[in-house]
């Protein structure tokens, strides 16, 4: 059986538990006092799938350095004792979709609703957003057919679009009804970078899974 490391706290154990339930991985808690150095080599056993953190201050070293998935888990978030509703924010790329795909199969297989959001900005907004309703459709279509079908098939996500910040939109709709948000990203934190995932992490209602994109080796769910 694959574990979920965990950093021991009170504000990550019922996300534990949660995780373990939907994923049917173990749990392997290590105290709380231990340094991210010491989190980061046990994380990279071969039998442990992913980390879980409390958000403090040595959360973002974790997983800035990690080459697994790692759930943070904001002060501020909700209790979750089951996880129900994924959603996966999409930015519309090949890279994105790629490091997320393994997982949210998983969860799909599980029987966990996927939801996925794209956010247009600016340059990226079609043409039919204020006009002819029939070309969303077509528009959704091809996007699930690239960014869905391929990657995860055995399950139908619920496609959710919007249109200006993505950051924005994935915190008000983690807020309905979501239990984890799950994103990809590049592990860096350098100004002007990873704004969707500095702004979800710091005000989403629910654990945040950040998994590396580009990351070698082997899936983290391989057995």
């Amino acid at each position: 059986m694959s574990d979920i490391l965990i950093r021991d706290g009170d504000a990550v154990l019922e996300m534990a538990h949660a995780l373990a339930e939907a994923v049917g991985g173990g749990m392997r808690t290590i105290p709380a006092e231990v340094t991210d150095d010491e989190f980061l080599e046990q994380l990279a056993a071969p039998d442990v799938i992913l980390g879980l953190v409390a958000l403090d201050g040595e959360g973002w070293g974790i997983a800035r350095q990690a080459t697994k998935p790692v759930v943070v888990v904001p002060a501020a978030a909700r209790p979750i004792t089951a996880i129900h509703q994924v959603l996966v924010p999409l930015d519309g790329t090949d890279e994105t979709v790629s490091a997320v795909a393994e997982t949210v199969r998983l969860f799909g297989t599980a029987g966990t609703e996927i939801v996925v959001l794209h956010v247009f900005d600016a340059a990226t907004t079609p043409e039919f957003w204020d006009q002819a309703a029939h070309a969303r459709p077509v528009w959704e279509q091809e996007f699930r057919a690239r960014y869905c079908t391929p990657h995860f098939p055995e399950t139908t996500p619920t496609l959710t679009l919007r249109s200006g910040a993505p950051g924005e939109h994935v915190v008000d709709l983690a807020a309905q009804h979501a239990d984890l948000i799950i994103l990809g990203w590049s592990r860096r934190l350098d100004p002007g970078r990873a704004q969707t995932v500095r702004r979800t992490v710091g005000e989403a209602p629910v654990p945040v899974m950040l998994i590396p994109v580009g990351a070698m080796g082997r899936g983290p769910w391989a057995g």
